[in-house]
């Protein structure tokens, strides 16, 4: 078709497997995968491989059938001071900063990275990343990747909360010139 922008590539992001932390709710996991064997290799051509630096991402992407290339950018959200705490200590020591981080995607209580950085982060990295032509499979928590469909769409990081994906939930994203669209979610 004359005028359209040729496809640069998919990118399919994969959240991690379930880990310890994913049960229970850890801010800023860095638990190992609980189940390596549960996770099914990928079938199909990939141009690349890539995870984030989380040691579940690594393990996941290894048990895909991958041998990633770890990128920092790709690392999930800075939580500061609630790094390795549970959801429901956070919540009792200091619920009036829970309610401020849950509610504005600007907000960095935790003194670590807000929802709003984070999408600023991630997506611009994504951007500029030479992807190669085909399929690049990465890696990365499914806050990341929540993150990466609010940036694809260009809406506000306070969707980011209405995204669910679950561990080894998929995103598929395709590029159109500078453009980014969802393919899949789920």
């Amino acid at each position: 078709m004359a005028g359209r922008p040729e496809v640069a590539g998919r990118l399919v992001l994969l959240a991690h497997g379930a880990t310890r932390g994913t049960r229970e709710l850890l801010f800023g996991d860095r638990t190992e995968l609980r189940d390596p064997a549960g996770v099914d290799p990928l079938s199909g051509r990939v141009a690349s491989w890539s995870c984030a630096p989380e040691p579940a991402c690594v393990e996941t992407a290894r048990a895909l059938g991958g041998e990633p290339e770890v990128l920092a950018e790709l690392a999930g959200l800075d939580v500061g001071g609630w790094t390795g705490r549970r959801l429901d200590e956070v919540a009792a020591d200091d619920p009036e900063a829970l309610q401020a981080w849950l509610s504005d995607p600007h907000a960095a209580p935790h003194g670590g990275e807000s929802l709003a950085d984070l999408v600023k982060r991630a997506g611009a990295f994504c951007d500029r990343h030479p992807w190669t032509p085909g399929r690049n499979v990465a890696v990365v928590t499914p806050l990341v990747a929540r993150a990466l469909v609010v940036h694809a769409l260009e809406v506000g990081p306070g969707v980011l909360f209405r995204i669910d994906l679950a561990p080894l939930g998929r995103v598929e994203l395709s590029r159109y010139g500078h453009r980014w669209q969802l393919q899949r979610l789920g």
